[in-house]
This record gives C-alpha cells, sequence and structure tokens, in this order.
C-alpha cells in the first residue's frame, strides 16, 4: 500500500500536429484509498496516470510514495500495477503466462508460480481459462486477465486507464462490482480513469474531478453532488444534468428571468442583492403537478421520454415559444428536464412545478457556489 503526494506536477506532450499541457496538479492519496479521475476528454486524464506510472515525464513538481520521491524511477521501478482500456496482454502467451508473466521476470520458482496463478485465477473466476490465448476471450475475460496480471505483479499502487469502455453495459456493470469487491479485499491505493460519473460514484471513496484548468474539486461523490463548488462541477454530475435559470437578487430572493417570471423567496446577504445570480435545480427536485398551484412554475410538455418506472419530461415555458433556459452564461441546455413516475403525461401537456428551497443551488456571476 501506498499514499501517493503529487506536488505542483505538470507536463507537456507535443507532437508534429499537436501541442498538450498538463496544468499544474497538487494532491493526496491516502493509503489504501480509491479514487476516481473524471473529466471530458482532453484534460489529461491519462497523461496523469501515465506520469504516477513513469510512462510520461514531468516538466516541474514532483511524485512522492510513502514520502520518497518515484518520479526519477523508472516505471519498472515504481512497483506500480496498471491496467490499459486495451488489456495489452501478450498475444502469443497463454492467459496462465500473462498472468504470471511479471513472477517469470522476477525468475520466481515455477511450483510457486503456479500456485499464485491459480489463486488469483480463481479469485477472478477465470481458473477454466488458463490454456487459452487473448484471442480466444471475451472483452470480460481479457479484462480480468489483465487485472489478474497486474494483482500478481503486488503493485504498491493499482492504476486503472478507462478498463471498462470497451465492455457493453451489463459486462461493465459486473466488473464493476467485481473490481470493488476485488479493492475491498486488497486494499491497495487504486487511481481509476474514467469518462462515466455513474461508474466513479459507484467505485470511488473520492472523485477529482479535472478540467482545462486543472482540478475543479477533489471530494466524496456526495459532496460533489449536493456541495458543488462551482456550476462546472454542478454540471457535470447528475443525470440528467441540472436545470440552470438567470435570476436577479433582491431583498426578497431571487427573481427568475428571461422567459419566466418566478420569485424565489429566500433570505440572501446584502451585498448580493441586486446582483445577477445562477440558479441551478435538478431535475429530481422538482415535483410535478397536473392540477393549478398558484405558486408553481407553469409550464409546457414539448418532449416526452418514457423510461419505465420514470419519464423524463422535457418542459418550456406554458405562455412563451422559447426555452427557460436562454440564459446570458454557456448554456447548451436548450429546455428544462424533470423526472417523474409513470403517470400518464402528453406533449402540450401543461404542468406546474414546486421545489423545496434546499434543492436550490445558487452561483455567483462567476459561477463559484454560494453557501447561504
Amino acid at each position: 500500500m501506498s499514499q501517493i503526494s503529487l506536488q505542483n506536477i505538470s507536463t507537456v506532450l507535443e507532437s508534429t500536429t499537436n501541442r498538450f499541457r498538463l496544468p499544474p496538479l497538487s494532491a493526496e492519496f491516502a493509503v489504501g484509498e480509491f479514487v476516481a479521475i473524471v473529466g471530458p476528454s482532453g484534460v489529461g486524464k491519462s497523461t496523469l496516470l501515465r506520469l504516477i506510472a513513469g510512462l510520461e515525464t514531468l516538466t516541474q513538481g514532483a511524485i512522492l510514495f510513502d514520502s520518497q520521491r518515484v518520479d526519477h524511477l523508472a516505471s519498472q521501478q515504481r512497483n506500480v500495477g496498471m491496467v490499459f482500456q486495451n488489456y495489452a496482454l501478450f498475444p502469443h502467451l497463454s492467459v496462465a503466462d500473462n498472468l504470471g508473466y511479471a513472477l517469470y521476470a522476477e525468475k520466481v520458482q515455477r511450483s510457486k508460480i503456479k500456485h499464485a496463478v491459480e489463486q488469483v485465477a480463481e479469485r477472478l473466476a477465470i481458473e477454466d481459462l488458463l490454456a487459452r490465448f487473448p484471442r480466444q476471450l471475451s472483452g470480460g475475460q481479457r479484462q480480468r486477465v489483465a487485472i489478474g496480471r497486474a494483482m500478481l505483479s503486488s503493485p504498491q499502487v493499482f492504476l486503472f486507464d478507462e478498463p471498462f469502455s470497451n465492455l457493453d453495459p451489463t459486462l461493465r456493470v459486473q466488473m464493476r462490482h467485481q473490481l470493488k469487491e476485488l479493492h475491498e479485499n486488497l486494499a491497495t491505493t487504486t487511481l481509476f480513469v474514467t469518462h462515466d460519473q455513474h461508474e466513479a460514484m459507484a467505485l470511488a471513496q473520492r472523485i477529482m474531478l479535472l478540467s482545462q484548468r486543472g482540478i475543479e474539486q477533489f471530494d466524496t461523490p456526495e459532496n460533489l453532488y449536493r456541495y458543488p463548488k462551482n456550476l462546472y462541477v454542478a454540471r457535470f454530475f447528475g443525470e440528467p444534468k441540472i436545470n440552470v435559470f438567470d435570476g436577479l437578487a433582491d431583498g426578497q430572493g431571487v427573481r427568475l428571468i428571461n422567459q419566466v417570471e418566478y420569485q424565489l423567496r429566500c433570505k440572501l446577504p446584502e451585498a448580493l442583492h441586486h446582483k445577477t445570480l445562477i440558479v441551478g435545480i435538478r431535475p429530481r427536485a422538482f415535483c410535478v403537478s397536473l392540477d393549478f398551484i398558484a405558486h408553481g412554475l407553469s409550464m409546457r410538455v414539448s418532449r416526452v421520454e418514457y423510461l419505465g418506472d420514470t419519464q423524463y419530461l422535457y418542459l418550456a415555458p406554458y405562455d412563451a415559444p422559447q426555452s427557460i433556459n436562454s440564459c446570458t452564461h454557456d448554456s447548451d441546455d436548450s429546455q428544462s428536464v424533470v423526472v417523474v413516475d409513470n403517470r400518464s403525461i402528453s406533449i402540450g401537456q401543461r404542468v406546474y412545478l414546486t421545489f423545496a428551497l434546499e434543492d436550490i443551488l445558487l452561483f455567483d456571476e462567476n459561477q463559484e457556489r454560494i453557501s447561504l
């Protein structure tokens, strides 16, 4: 097990057609912790993992394992087990030989290698595949072999680079459960890169969210969802995405503006009065009524997505042809979305929305969250 410390690390990667700079990052990973690293494509998730593994070179900063610098060490000297997106198995070796590769390289006694391979294969439920070659395996089986090979190298740190992205949804869920159980048993420090927010929240004890600026927030899944540091974080987590409205603060609270006029009554610091704010409300925070509610948001249903026990309603203001989300900040959302049960609701129908004040997220003009 290892505690990892990243101290103001950065790198520049250049090719004939592209130049990428990872902004300076600092973070601490606790012993035995499972951390997911998430963010959109191109922010440096895999690059960060490769720096820790020693597959890329730092241009500044330091990487420490258990308070000892390792950034000057070659990859094979860092005692890191890495599982790649494409599995990186040796096609000419059997499953058994792929699993025991690190032990063969260390010249461990063959009888001990055989015993270790059989133990790991049994744990990963691939004991009947030991004589096969990678080309004879399914994607999920190859992934388990790659994980088993990393386990047998007895690493201080596990690094996973989008290991499930090539698997179908059902198999992804199975592998997710298996990996979580494996981590609970091994308690090895694990860093897991994924673009899937659901995967990150289901697996990780903490999540690091990256953007082009660096680390936006490094926190527990619950805090990222309930207490996002800024609008970028609030928009990244949650499905469907958070609804965003422009608002104007005053002595009464916040008045929603643009295509709808609506007063949110709440007490705000006087320093915020007469300032433009951003109001975020998650789709599941709304209560939807088909009957008239005097203090509800009046909306028209423009589209319905039926999902079995729930439905996604895409809404526009009832008396306005344009979307409620015509905001001045950057927004790709054209309509508001709410989640309801499977009651009968038709396109064009009028509905009324209500919500609790504690479910509102407020952001200032710089898109930083305001704590009420």
